[in-house]
């Protein structure tokens, strides 16, 4: 395919002067010339290239409190031998396992975690990201590290198939994710024998046994692999700092210019991927969730090229605009769309690219997909016809200009990872390294219409996928993932002279000019200048129905603004049938405004309609000048919204698949969920919601939009770039449109918590979704009242500590799965929680046994915490906390945190920085002991919640009261294994006369034996002569339980607790048993119905403030304004 244009590579020479670093004189080249960059960009740039050829650009950020790195190499899965698929993505995880300067495994990991920072890596087809952050004073010694990956790599034989097993469980984890799925049908019907079409991710039958069917050895083509194309060449590295560019830059060199230059090892991949073969095909693909998909898929020619011009920009704004006159438009009009997204994709692809245009249809819009197309390609005529418009272009680039020059500053480790993957464009000059990732700068006409021109019905095909298909049987099963599918060719009228009716036609035209453009970018600041920005905005207006608080910028000084709302109400949420009301509204109205509202997105101005348990929630954000006029639009839409059939019968149904398709999230989302449905009231759950769905009706919606806004209480902030004289005029808008009288506070609903009695609980929660492999633990540990700062803290720090061990052990050493990690939970009300999480293909009562023997050998690590690596940890957080706030969408997020609770604690980061710095080891010693360790916490309270894969065994509520849960863990490992001829009642008989003081390789051995016994039925003397056997061996073959195994694992806990007592039985005062709760041996009891558990627990109240607010005017008028009045008093 003809490439865009004949760009020719930029200069990476010309202003590149030798440099020798400040320390130890070693010699790099740096970029001399000016790299543009956004006006509010106060960081500084060195672009340099080492003596081996690797580029990298050093970021000094005075007010960055952490440090970050990302080196991107230039080679993904797309570089995968065909016949050990997946080998990129196995390299990213083998390759942090160890290096000849540092061979622990792991101590990279544990470096990290001891100066507060943390790593992850991604592949993608094109490059493999590995990226990092890290506490400013141990960025030095992390580089060094991190470094040597690149260098000297060992890539332990011990470490591969434990790895294997992380990257089938990564697999096995997406199996049910449509995004994946989707992903993974658009490639497997690309051409075969190009790259993308071959399975990226990888899993243990495409890498081990594929390499074990070809007399292969995996590490070693791993090590081929990485020797053949990771080169110095083809790396990007970006580092972002506080320190100086000069100590960046020898940082850098040192650790860095060790890694081997190869040339240019970047993959050769000839053809694309959509060749004739694939181009005029409809594919029709099964789904997991109930949806309906369209999505049109174009061959392109490489885009690295057009950076400049970015013509595919121009064209996204056209395809994807949403006013009258759009393709949305039409759909939506038609009944047959509820979104458009249209854009190129492959942009950074070596060779080739594809642009797509999806459509998220209605059942009604499937069936019609033909004349979809034709209204696609009729709009895509109508722009051929009429040429690129300049002014169209002009608006957009005005825009991107606006957006770049007024640019929020991102985290460093999100910076960093954007700026090393972009750095592969080999057309970018030095200079605009940064800019070109936004900032468009030429119009090439000629350019825009090339581009068009490949949006042509001869140069596609469409991809079309449902639960259910009624016009094709999907026989075809896609190897990995098991999609079943079925290609055609696409109807003759599809693929030529593709035209939509004269009446459509006239229906399609261009947007008109931006109304919203921002073409007011004056900044308004603080009358008399500020040292130190506000910590706390002012209250301009308070009564019994409306309070109003304004934060005027004076710290980021950019033309932005964030106007938030949220309306309470006592009808938001009081019943599963009012909450499914108040959700279909604000998917209505959202929908609805987009016709309205595209301009202003386009400019920047966007805006969001949600609602909480007792609030619709509104909010507008973007450049300040346009936003309160979105804001006006916005309510008085859902002031007087008035519903039509096809609107309700449209968007109940989106409803509907969206709540079913929960049931098809991965089991640790569902825990989540259920986690929320356990400890919260009000909470519906799954089953309560879609029974309620039968009565939502559309009288009803009409009549509950009447209901939420007769009667509320309003708060609002007004923050950015503002005066109070537009904070009060926006206000008094506000209530001009809604018209509502004061609702009692008592009466809307807020989420409240339950004071769960102390004891140990476990939920069996069941799983929707039968065919997903993994099952889910979520063991919650309950702590202090919310309230309690010092408590609150100690848990921050305790929570990072246990996070990076649990990691470290339950995931690294002992693969028990993909997502492990440890978390905190809590809300407006009642006691934090620190929780340990994971999922993976291990039964639960395993997973359970083993986060037990984490949790019970932690407190000796805690122990043995140095006070090194104590006092890194408290200071990282402190300085997390101490960070100045990037934007002022960040300000706002913070202040409206504040200002949702009722609690009013614009100090409480300074307020958690002080007990901090008190905080010492003996603390944390406490805290375990008061709270999590089982043998010391007077009030030990903790819920298990246990989601099982159908694919594994699972025991009755009979069972677990029955037998000890090590029993059960051990019985579930050999089910697992396929050693299903003991009973559990034989397992358990087999722990408790087994002789404790024994090694566990004997025990394995007479576990082997019972269990062979179970299995050969013996033989009679007399039936062996009448059957002749002299020549057949009757004995069954040996089987041997490896040591290594999770069954020894599970042998040895089960034996090891076999004189165990049940401790946890005392906990608890109430009987549970009288509303059908079994306990288990060990004291834990088993909740059968959640929501009768709920009813015989007390509910925590509301925390009452401990301030008193005051607003400084009590009346709409304009006057001078101070800080608020502030007490200590109780009342609210």
């Amino acid at each position: 395919m003809e490439s865009f244009n004949n760009c020719k590579p930029a200069d990476w020479e010309t202003n590149f002067e030798s440099k020798l670093t400040v320390e130890s004189s070693l010699p790099y080249k740096e970029y001399s010339g000016l790299i543009e960059k956004s006006g509010n960009d106060q960081r500084q740039y060195r672009l340099v290239r080492l003596p081996n050829n690797l580029t990298a650009l050093c970021v000094q950020d005075a007010e960055a409190k952490e440090a970050a790195a990302s080196l991107s190499v230039n080679v993904g899965s797309g570089a995968n031998p065909v016949e050990l698929q997946g080998l990129a993505h196995f390299l990213e995880h083998m390759l942090f396992l160890g290096t000849e300067k540092y061979p622990k495994e792991g101590e990279f990991d544990a470096y990290l975690s001891s100066h507060s920072g943390s790593n992850n890596a991604y592949t993608s087809f094109i490059e493999t990201n590995y990226y990092f952050h890290v506490f400013n004073d141990a960025l030095e010694g992390a580089l060094d590290r991190f470094a040597q990956f690149f260098i000297a790599p060992l890539f332990n034989a011990d470490c591969v198939d434990r790895e294997l097993k992380a990257v089938d469980s990564e697999y096995k984890g997406n199996l049910q994710s449509d995004s994946w799925r989707t992903f993974q049908i658009v490639g497997r019907t690309s051409s075969s024998t190009h790259p993308y079409s071959w399975f990226p991710i990888g899993n243990t039958g495409t890498l081990k046994g594929a390499a074990e069917e070809l007399g292969l050895d995996l590490r070693e083509e791993l090590i081929k692999f990485y020797h053949k194309y990771y080169s110095a060449d083809i790396m990007r590295l970006v580092v972002v700092s506080n320190h100086s560019l000069d100590v960046l830059s020898e940082w850098v060199t040192s650790k860095f210019s060790g890694i081997k230059s190869k040339g240019n090892t970047k993959p050769n991949i000839d053809g694309h991927p959509i060749g004739r073969a694939e181009l005029g095909k409809v594919i029709h693909y099964k789904t997991v969730c109930d949806k309906y998909e369209l999505s049109l898929q174009f061959a392109l020619p490489e885009l690295k090229s057009t950076y400049g011009e970015m013509p595919f920009s121009y064209i996204n704004a056209l395809l994807d605009h949403t006013e009258p006159g759009s393709i949305y438009s039409v759909l939506r009009k038609s009944g047959w769309a509820t979104t458009i997204s249209a854009g190129s994709s492959g942009i950074y692809y070596n060779g080739f690219g594809t642009y797509t245009i999806d459509i998220t249809a209605t059942p009604e819009g499937l069936e019609n997909y033909e004349a979809i197309v034709s209204i696609i390609f009729g709009y895509i005529n109508m722009l051929v016809e009429g040429g690129p418009q300049e002014w169209y272009y002009q608006e957009l680039l005005l825009i991107s200009k606006a957006k770049f020059d007024f640019k929020d500053k991102e985290d460093a480790e999100t910076y960093a990872r954007t700026l090393s993957k972009c750095g592969h464009n080999q057309y970018v000059p030095p200079h605009q390294v940064l800019s070109h990732i936004s900032l468009s700068s030429v119009y090439d006409a000629d350019l825009i219409s090339k581009c068009i021109s490949y949006l042509n019905p001869g140069n596609y095909r469409l991809f079309i996928g449902a639960q259910e298909h009624k016009v094709v049987e999907c026989k075809l099963e896609e190897k990995h993932f098991g999609i079943l599918h079925h290609i055609a060719d696409l109807p003759s009228h599809t693929t030529s002279d593709v035209k939509c009716s004269p009446s459509i036609a006239k229906m399609l035209h261009l947007p008109g000019r931006n109304g919203f453009l921002p073409e007011n970018l004056s900044v308004t600041k603080p009358a008399t200048p500020v040292d130190t920005p506000a910590l706390e905005p002012v209250l301009l207006r308070k009564n019994d129905k409306f309070e109003v608080w304004f934060k005027q910028d004076d710290q980021f000084f950019t033309p932005h603004g964030h106007i938030g709302l949220t309306i309470s109400s006592e009808y938001v949420g009081n019943s599963p049938v009012n909450h499914l009301l108040s959700t279909l509204l604000c998917e209505i109205v959202s929908a609805e405004l987009q016709e309205q509202s595209y301009s202003a997105s386009t400019a920047n101005s966007n805006f969001t309609i949600t609602h909480g348990m007792g609030s619709i929630d509104v909010g507008v954000s973007g450049f300040s000048s346009g936003l309160p006029l979105l804001l006006k639009t916005v309510l008085q839409r859902l002031k007087t919204f008035k519903v039509n059939a096809q609107q309700f019968s449209i968007y109940l149904a989106e409803v509907e698949r969206k709540l079913q398709s929960k049931r098809h999230n991965n089991p640790m989302k569902c825990l989540y969920k259920q986690l929320d449905a356990v400890n919260m009231v009000p909470a519906f759950d799954q089953d309560t919601l879609e029974e309620a769905l039968k009565n939502v009706t559309l009288e009803g919606l009409q009549a509950h939009i009447g209901l939420l806004f007769s009667k509320a209480y309003v708060k609002m902030l007004v923050s950015g770039n503002y005066t109070q004289e537009v904070a009060l005029d926006a206000s008094n808008q506000v209530l001009d449109i809604l018209q509502f009288q004061p609702v009692p506070r008592f009466l809307v609903n807020t989420h409240r918590t339950l004071d769960i009695e102390s004891g140990y609980y476990i939920q069996n929660v069941p799983i929707s979704d039968q065919k997903c492999l993994n099952s889910a633990v979520v063991c919650v540990f309950y702590c202090g009242s919310v309230d309690d700062t010092r408590d609150a803290v100690t848990l921050r720090v305790m929570k990072y500590l246990v996070h990076n061990a649990c990691f470290a052990q339950l995931r690294t050493s002992e693969q028990l799965g993909y997502r492990v990690g440890a978390g905190l939970d809590y809300n407006n009300s009642g006691r934090e929680m620190i929780m340990v999480v994971l999922e993976g293909e291990s039964n639960p009562v395993y997973t359970t046994q083993r986060i037990n023997e984490f949790i019970r050998k932690y407190r000796q690590k805690l122990q043995e915490l140095t006070v090194e690596e104590f006092e890194s940890s408290v200071q990282s957080l402190i300085s997390l906390k101490q960070e100045k706030l990037k934007s002022i969408d960040d300000e706002f997020s913070r202040l409206w945190t504040h200002i949702k609770s009722d609690k009013y604690k614009f100090d409480a980061l300074d307020k958690d920085v002080e007990h901090l710095k008190q905080l010492s080891k003996d603390d944390l010693l406490a805290f375990w002991d008061k709270y999590v360790n089982e043998d010391t916490a007077k009030g030990y309270t903790r819920l298990d919640l246990q989601m099982w894969s159908t694919k594994i065994w699972q025991p009755t509520a009979e069972e677990f009261e029955m037998y000890p849960s090590t029993v059960l863990a051990l019985y579930g490992c050999l089910h697992s294994d396929g050693h299903t001829g003991l009973s559990i009642a034989d397992v358990e008989s087999f722990v408790s006369s087994a002789d404790a003081s024994s090694s566990i390789e004997p025990l394995l051995a007479e576990l082997s034996e019972l269990y062979l016994s179970k299995q050969v039925p013996s033989v009679s003397n007399e039936t062996a002569e009448a059957l002749d056997t002299t020549d057949v061996d009757v004995e069954a073959p040996g089987i041997v339980f490896e040591s290594s195994s999770k069954i020894a694992t599970a042998l040895q806990m089960a034996i090891s607790s076999v004189n165990g007592t049940p401790k946890f039985a005392m906990l608890s005062k109430t009987n549970f048993a009288n509303i059908d709760m079994k306990q288990s041996p060990e004291g834990i009891w088993l909740i059968n119905d959640y929501t009768l558990f709920k009813s015989t627990q007390a509910l925590n109240g509301l925390q009452i403030s401990s301030r008193k607010i005051v607003p400084v005017i009590t009346e709409p008028v304009l006057t001078e304004v101070s800080q608020p009045s502030v007490t200590t008093d109780s009342t609210p």
